[in-house]
């Protein structure tokens, strides 16, 4: 009962690294760069990752996650009624709509960290964030500050990390477009493939940052 089964993400078995989403070429490649040796050698898990991120990253696109998700509403943002965000940092042509409004959902590690300053919601404005889960519209000025990652309308979203625990909040309600098996990344988050969807809720497998 400690794990669920073989694929548990703490087995580090084949079935697990493939509901996490690394791909068997990666897997392949792994171990021909590892070779044949007669010592015991250690080689960082990092070198997997890092094989597999090259194989996945041009066709993941992006969407955002904000774990242990906040309420945050915005006090004189402008009449705003959507922005326009690129699907991949590499495919400035290809973007996806987001409506948005006066509310908007921060992580709350992020709101914690950044309550009193002012901060730029990535790809839409700078808010200054106060330390009553309100804010404030500064400007729309690409400003060197820190960049945040935000939702505006968001659908219930879990993830399986490595250690075997879930954390929970909300992401973007257009990763309802997904198909089971799709790997994403969640952008300041990491990659992750999409395990299962049950009644409206979506369940993610962490692969990697």
């Amino acid at each position: 009962g400690e794990f669920r089964g073989w694929d548990d993400p703490r087995t580090w078995s084949i079935q697990s690294l493939r509901r996490r989403g690394i791909r068997p070429q990666a897997i392949r490649n792994f171990i021909e760069e590892i070779g044949l040796n007669k010592q015991d050698i250690v080689v960082p898990i990092e070198n997997l990752y890092s094989i597999n991120r090259k194989l996945i990253d041009a066709s993941s696109k992006r969407f955002t996650f904000a774990q242990d998700a906040m309420k945050i509403s915005i006090k004189k943002l402008p009449l705003i009624k959507e922005v326009e965000i690129p699907i991949h940092p590499d495919r400035a042509d290809i973007t996806r709509k987001v409506p948005v409004t006066n509310i908007i959902y921060l992580s709350k590690k992020d709101y914690e960290a950044n309550k009193g300053k002012e901060i730029r919601l990535l790809h839409f404005c700078n808010i200054k964030l106060a330390k009553n889960k309100t804010s404030t519209f500064t400007s729309l000025e690409n400003k060197d500050i820190p960049r945040i990652t935000w939702i505006s309308q968001g659908i219930p979203t879990t993830i399986l990390l490595p250690d075997g625990t879930w954390v929970k909040g909300l992401a973007d309600t257009q990763i309802a477009s997904l198909k089971i098996h799709d790997s994403i990344q969640f952008e300041r988050f990491g990659f992750c493939r999409l395990d299962s969807v049950q009644q409206g809720a979506y369940e993610f497998w962490f692969s990697h940052i």
